[in-house]
């Protein structure tokens, strides 16, 4: 657990996300789950302070731990 500081505080805020396709459908895989690996780190790029710890792509639904800074 790694403890951050901002201008306003320190925090660890970590996330776990849950995406699941709709009726969970298991089509997460293929040339889909190498798409979706690449453009992960995407997010990134809009949001420079999301720091994307962990991710775990399934057939059914992917796993994310995310860390997202509080708002000032």
């Amino acid at each position: 657990m790694e403890i951050r500081v901002s201008s306003h505080g320190a925090y660890h805020h970590e996330y776990h996300v849950v995406w699941i396709p709709k009726y969970r459908k298991r089509l997460l895989k293929g040339e889909l789950k190498e798409f979706i690996k690449k453009k992960l780190y995407d997010i990134q790029t809009y949001h420079p302070e999301v720091e994307i710890e962990k991710y775990s792509i399934q057939e059914d639904h992917i796993h994310l731990i995310i860390i997202i800074p509080p708002i000032p």
